[in-house]
Order: C-alpha cells, then sequence, then structure tokens
C-alpha cells in the first residue's frame, strides 16, 4: 500500500511522533522511509534584509539539520526498517509538498502537526498546513502525545 514514506523532520518533539508512527506504518507495509530536513532558505533573506547570512551561520543550520538526521538514522536502523535521508535547502513547504514526492515517488507523507518555528508559523503560515492543503500525495499528520 506504502511503499515510499516521507517523513520531514525539524528536531520537534512532533517530527519524533511523526517518525515513530511512519516506523510503525513502515514495519506494517514493509516501505522505505525518506528522512529529510529542509534548511529554509527562506529565512536566509527575510531575516537579513535580503543580503542573506554569514557563512557561518549557514554553517550552524547544516549542522543542525546533519545532528537531526543522524539521531533519526539511528533509531530507524534500530528498527530494521529501510531508509535513505536528504538534507535539502530551500523552501520547506514547497520541497516537502512537492519537489521530493514527486522525485522519489512517494505514496505518503507522515508529518507532525507543528514543529519548532513559531516565529515563522505566525508569520508566513504553517508548513504542516501548507503540506496538507497542496501536497499531491496522501499525508498523514501526528499530534505529540501528551507527557
Amino acid at each position: 500500500m506504502y511503499e515510499n514514506i516521507l517523513v520531514p523532520l525539524d528536531g520537534s518533539r512532533n517530527s519524533q511522533q511523526a517518525l515513530e508512527e511512519a516506523v510503525k506504518l513502515a514495519k506494517q507495509f514493509n516501505s522505505k522511509l525518506s528522512l529529510i530536513t529542509v534548511i529554509n532558505n527562506t529565512n536566509f533573506y527575510y531575516g537579513a534584509g535580503g543580503t542573506g547570512l554569514p557563512a557561518n551561520m549557514y554553517d550552524d543550520q547544516k549542522n543542525v539539520a546533519n545532528n537531526i538526521i543522524e539521531e533519526a538514522k539511528k533509531y530507524v536502523d534500530s528498527q530494521g526498517v529501510k531508509f535513505e535521508t536528504a538534507v535539502d535547502i530551500g523552501n520547506p513547504k514547497n520541497i516537502i509538498a512537492h519537489i521530493y514526492p514527486d522525485q522519489h515517488d512517494i505514496d505518503l507523507i507522515v508529518i507532525g502537526k507543528s514543529g519548532v518555528d513559531a516565529l515563522n508559523r505566525v508569520l508566513i503560515g504553517s508548513t504542516t498546513a501548507y503540506v496538507v492543503r497542496n501536497a499531491t500525495t496522501k499525508v498523514l499528520v501526528v499530534n505529540a502525545k501528551d507527557e
């Protein structure tokens, strides 16, 4: 039913819960997971007056993204699920809803209800809301469990 499942990760509790749900689905359907983190380059311009961020700030973002992917890889590997990973740069909404699914034959996107970036959610809208409205594939939205 679901051969290829996309799991966008941003380091939030919600994205971790989405990953755990995706692993359950992958085990049930013998699916491959695509773990992706997107470095939002729109932040580089909006927050810096159109001049972009200094190179070391970009490096910091890339390090954070790589750490998120490494943690996810450890978890998924420990669960015995097939996976591939990607760290991409661009507009997360577009990459998650359109570009990555179209290029990798994604059957399902499993995404957390909300991520770590509350300011952008208020200013330009939730990535999850955009993906739900605009993705060309099925989307499963996962809430973080209450503590």
